[in-house]
């Protein structure tokens, strides 16, 4: 979730979700600790750093307006919660796709190499999911430049003609860890995709503007 924002609102109850200071991706994921209020944390990556002190095995004590104790047996970390009016605010429900026009399925495998692509190109800000000739791909490119060195990987098929286009910095913002396998994708014509990782975390991530679809 930092890699989304750094700052988070946790909400009372046993699932988190974040919004990207641009607004263009949303996560939620479920949680096994059941948060019993609403409260903010600035930097999330610093929190997790405290609860890694414990191992991941302090109790968090919520019985003061202003801060969470986690507390073990033998250690005791005081946090103080942010002010939610300077956290950036999730809708308070998850947006759901108002259709579908392409489907498939990304290993985990075939993201890293999507991510090692775009290392080794470096200047290029562009992922294309594209349907051309019965094929779907995910392609790196320059939009704006037809001669562009590009990188492809088919992962489906279609009888559209499509190219759904994002910015290449929001696919890192997607989790790689090794509890997930992959992603089942899904996008809207209506400019949104949607990303589900094999341990639950969905997110979404915005379309650009120039994305066209067309049926054939």
């Amino acid at each position: 979730m930092s890699k989304i924002n750094r700052s988070i609102q946790f909400k009372e109850g046993n699932e988190l979700s974040s919004l990207s200071i641009q607004k263009n991706v949303l996560a939620k994921t479920p949680v096994e600790e059941t948060f019993p209020q609403d409260f903010a944390i600035y930097d999330l990556d610093e929190f997790l750093k405290v609860m890694s002190l414990t191992d991941n095995q302090g109790d968090l004590i919520f019985d003061n307006e202003a801060y969470v104790t986690v507390k073990t047996d033998r250690t005791q970390a005081k946090y103080f919660f942010a002010d939610p009016s300077i956290v950036q605010q999730p809708p308070a429900e998850f947006p759901e796709l108002p259709s579908i026009e392409c489907e498939f399925d990304l290993s985990i495998g075939d993201l890293n190499r999507i991510r090692t692509a775009l290392s080794i190109y470096g200047h290029l800000e562009d992922i294309a999911i594209v349907g051309k000739n019965g094929t779907v791909s995910v392609e790196i490119r320059d939009r704006e430049n037809a001669s562009s060195n590009t990188y492809s990987i088919g992962v489906g098929n279609t009888d559209a003609s499509f190219s759904f286009n994002l910015k290449s910095e929001n696919i890192f913002k997607l989790d790689y860890s090794n509890a997930n396998t992959g992603y089942n994708v899904r996008i809207s014509k209506s400019g949104a995709s949607q990303w589900v990782s094999s341990d639950g975390v969905v997110y979404l991530i915005a379309l650009e503007p120039d994305s066209t679809y067309e049926e054939n």
